[in-house]
């Protein structure tokens, strides 16, 4: 009787857990008339920067790249250069003069590449830079090792005179090339479970970078740092534009004022493209086109498996085996 008492509970806030679930159903939508073009295979591997497909080709922000190597997903595409990298602590760099293996002790994650320098960080949270020509360690760091990370990993920015290295427990470490040392580390999230660096970009003077739980900026010497639920980032015309866990999408400046907002009740955005208008791919099947400046919002019925995974590159969201360009 009591074994059956409470299977009988349990099932009941199962049951009430599921049936409560909330989703996005607008009310006002209209058909999306764009053709969907071929991938020619499906996304297996994603990071913040591009995708690996089954047949191993790699999506950047140049497009489709078609040279590339069995057993390797991509990393990044930087200084006309595909890095990629396996599950054997090897790394893959090719371009047009360079079609390179190198192998390390810990599996590669992140990388970037400037001329002959390469700098990655490894899965045990160690940052490094490499020398090309002379095969060898410049500089190595090990930092606080994170279990758990968000997939949307990013790379190292070199930058001037220092490289930006986003670590997997919520800092930005600057190091000098020049003296191969740190010159500073930026805490931006370090009390979070799920805190690693997410998004790293450079716009004008201002450096921005996003965990799960924050969103920074750094201009003129002046930090600005937001609790944000970051689910999507995007940046356009030196406004960075946000899409949060309860469905909002909010439009920022440098200095973090938000300038613009507009919520979508239950909505789960998957991914965010800027064409000439900001795109917004919802979980449900829906396309949300937002004007620039907010006034105007349009939602498009859109045939999306939620299951697929999705990836959105400037004005291109890509998805399982096919893509659309937004206008």
């Amino acid at each position: 009787m009591t074994k059956l008492l409470s299977f009988t509970l349990l099932f009941l806030i199962l049951f009430t857990g599921c049936s409560s679930k909330k989703y996005f159903e607008p009310e006002d939508t209209i058909s999306f008339k764009s053709d969907s073009l071929d991938l020619e295979a499906s996304i297996i591997d994603l990071n913040a920067h591009g995708a690996t497909l089954e047949n191993y080709t790699y999506v950047s922000k140049k497009g489709v790249h078609t040279q590339t190597k069995e057993g390797y997903t991509f990393l990044n595409y930087i200084d006309n250069t595909i890095l990629s990298a396996d599950d054997n602590a090897s790394i893959h760099i090719k371009n047009k003069n360079l079609d390179e293996v190198i192998s390390f002790d810990k599996n590669i994650i992140s990388a970037s590449k400037s001329k002959n320098l390469l700098a990655f960080g490894s899965m045990d949270n160690s940052i490094v830079l490499y020398d090309l020509n002379t095969k060898q360690v410049l500089f190595k760091e090990y930092l606080q090792t994170s279990v758990v990370n968000n997939i949307k990993i990013t790379n190292p920015v070199f930058l001037n005179t220092v490289i930006l290295y986003p670590t997997l427990n919520g800092k930005v470490v600057i190091v000098d090339i020049k003296n191969k040392s740190i010159v500073k580390t930026i805490n931006i999230d370090p009390q979070s479970d799920v805190n690693n660096i997410i998004f790293l970009q450079e716009i004008d003077d201002a450096l921005v970078a996003a965990t799960s739980k924050k969103l920074f900026t750094f201009i003129e010497g002046k930090a600005n740092i937001k609790d944000v639920e970051v689910q999507n980032i995007i940046i356009k015309d030196d406004f960075i534009y946000v899409a949060t866990l309860d469905g909002r999408i909010l439009k920022y400046d440098t200095s973090l004022n938000i300038l613009a907002s507009k919520k979508f009740k239950f909505a789960k955005i998957n991914a965010l493209a800027f064409g000439k208008n900001l795109y917004a791919l919802e979980s449900q099947g829906y396309l949300i086109k937002i004007s620039p400046d907010f006034t105007d919002a349009i939602i498009y019925d859109f045939s999306f498996d939620n299951e697929e995974k999705v990836i959105a590159i400037d004005n291109k969201i890509y998805f399982e085996d096919e893509y659309i360009i937004v206008e």
